[in-house]
């Protein structure tokens, strides 16, 4: 078995904004190979939603980049996955597993996806922001090469975690808007600073002051 872990990724959304997106994400430009999407379960108990659907792909793309050798993997033409997702309201987490359903005496994946909301460090700076991780867990049943094989498969399945992410930041923009993107007050008056020459502010705490006191005004 191999497991990998993809950089972590920060949405400039609410939580509540990129899970609702998730639940609707297709179709998008992104996932054109993305057949059919049904939910199979769907249950609400307590502070937790818990679901579950059936997506079928077509041809997994990312299996399309692997060797010629591998042809009993690339002549694959559809891939039928389950994805449980479970989100707790109160924690503000969304986690999401997804795990191959056919193919399965060649190759199981399983990928885990978790959606937290993070809080912007600088108080005067209050944008939602959503962060994203994700691991993958390979297991390949492929004779002597299993371990060759699953390298094959991680390089490739990294290659497709940018178009999804892709997908997922079209429909936030459908339904939410492009996000405006704030920079942290610190970072702002650092800036104004490189405008103006140091002795300017060093003799002039007044003009320092009326800087300070224009950037809160722009904030507000």
């Amino acid at each position: 078995m191999k497991t990998w872990t993809a950089a972590s990724h920060v949405f400039p959304y609410s939580f509540n904004e990129v899970v609702a997106a998730f639940w609707d994400r297709y179709p998008n430009s992104f996932a054109k190979h993305v057949l059919s999407e049904d939910v199979l379960e769907c249950q609400v108990s307590g502070d937790e939603i818990r679901t579950k659907k059936l997506i079928v792909k077509k041809g997994a793309s990312f299996l399309k980049s692997a060797p010629s050798w591998m042809s009993r993997l690339i002549n694959i033409q559809v891939i039928p996955t389950i994805e449980e997702s479970i989100f707790n309201r109160v924690s503000g987490t969304l986690t999401t597993y997804t795990r191959n359903v056919s193919c399965r005496e060649l190759f199981h994946m399983e990928e885990k996806c978790f959606y937290k909301s993070i809080n912007e460090r600088h108080p005067m700076d209050r944008m939602a922001r959503t962060e994203l991780t994700r691991h993958l867990y390979v297991n390949v049943t492929y004779g002597r090469i299993n371990s060759l094989v699953e390298r094959v498969l991680v390089m490739t399945f990294n290659k497709s975690v940018k178009r999804t992410v892709q997908g997922l930041t079209e429909r936030l923009e459908e339904r939410y808007g492009s996000p405006i993107i704030n920079v942290p007050f610190k970072s702002r008056l650092a800036g104004l600073c490189k405008l103006y020459p140091r002795s300017m502010l060093t003799v002039s705490p007044t003009f320092t002051d009326s800087l300070v006191r224009k950037i809160r005004l722009i904030k507000a």
